[in-house]
């Protein structure tokens, strides 16, 4: 059984959510609270279960230090602060949806195709979700003062499941907007949003997963482990790709897409070893002044940083 699980783990994991969280549509008065139970009682037992059954690398398997640091962003970052800020949300959408119904035509709150199967309609959700995550997620690598936000994400040493959550506050609240703002403009229902949330937090949770993990041709789908890896590089012009959040489309579109399929990926993190390692010193660190570790300028001027990644790869 173990051999099948890189093949059959994550389909298993996710088609079940989505199967749990369609049957919780009845019982629970708030669609909304779906996804929060899916996640808890289904998801994260067996992202611990499969991760201590088989790990893709050992090393990240023991504790860095970072479990604590962790857990602070599990709670307060993706629990508490969506609830802190979801008055002044409500009250902004619903602004942006009433000026959208009288002055822009398609965006009237009704447009969204209901009578589609639910399946269809989450399948839209994402490509909606996606396309604007990926501009966002591109642009927190290319802009410098966005990076410092984004560097949050990407100063864990190693992956495993818990670090999904690992994200700056600001950050955040611009990954949140894309994620929303389409589905109530559009006028998409709760059921959908639930289903959406479900399968973006399954992934989440697989995308910095340390599990073996095999999707194949799917890795042209998904924005899986094997691709997000490589995300997670050291070397920038690796981590500059496979922006996706839930689905790969967007990179290859766009010419981000980066999978090389005969090796594995080496040091992931920041280059800064003196970058916080605490929820409170990383939090505040966006707004030091520091050396980015990853500049914005790479994506235009590569060659600048040619030198220093041929000697960073040298030593992996």
């Amino acid at each position: 059984m173990q051999r099948y699980m890189p093949y059959i783990a994550f389909p298993m994991v996710l088609l079940g959510g989505l199967w749990i969280c369609s049957s919780l549509f009845g019982p629970l008065e708030n669609p909304a609270l779906a996804p929060f139970v899916v996640i808890l009682a289904w998801a994260i037992p067996w992202m611990i279960f499969l991760e201590w059954w088989t790990p893709y690398r050992e090393a990240w398997s023991r504790n860095h230090g970072d479990v604590k640091t962790d857990v602070i962003y599990l709670l307060l970052i993706q629990s508490l602060w969506p609830r802190l800020l979801s008055a002044f949300w409500i009250t902004a959408l619903a602004s942006a949806t009433i000026w959208c119904s009288q002055n822009l035509q398609f965006f009237d709150g009704q447009s969204w195709p209901h009578h589609w199967p639910l399946a269809l309609q989450l399948v839209l959700a994402l490509l909606l979700a996606e396309f604007g995550r990926y501009w966002v997620h591109r642009w927190a690598h290319e802009v410098s003062f966005l990076w410092r936000f984004h560097a949050v994400h990407h100063s864990v040493e190693r992956l495993y499941w818990l670090n999904a959550a690992r994200f700056h506050p600001v950050e955040k609240i611009l990954l949140h907007i894309p994620e929303t703002l389409p589905f109530i403009l559009l006028g998409a229902n709760a059921e959908v949003l639930a289903l959406y949330f479900v399968t973006t937090g399954i992934h989440g949770l697989f995308q910095h997963s340390n599990i073996k993990l095999k999707l194949g041709p799917f890795n042209y789908v998904f924005a899986m482990a094997e691709l997000h890896r490589f995300h997670h590089s050291k070397v920038i012009r690796e981590s500059n790709s496979n922006y996706g959040n839930n689905l790969i489309i967007w990179d290859l579109v766009f010419g981000t897409f980066y999978w090389p399929k005969r090796r594995e990926v080496g040091d992931i993190g920041l280059l800064n070893p003196e970058y916080p390692k605490s929820f409170l010193h990383q939090c505040l660190a966006p707004f030091h002044k520091a050396k980015l570790d990853k500049p914005a300028d790479y994506a235009s001027n590569p060659e600048k940083y040619q030198q220093s990644e041929q000697s960073l790869s040298r030593t992996q």
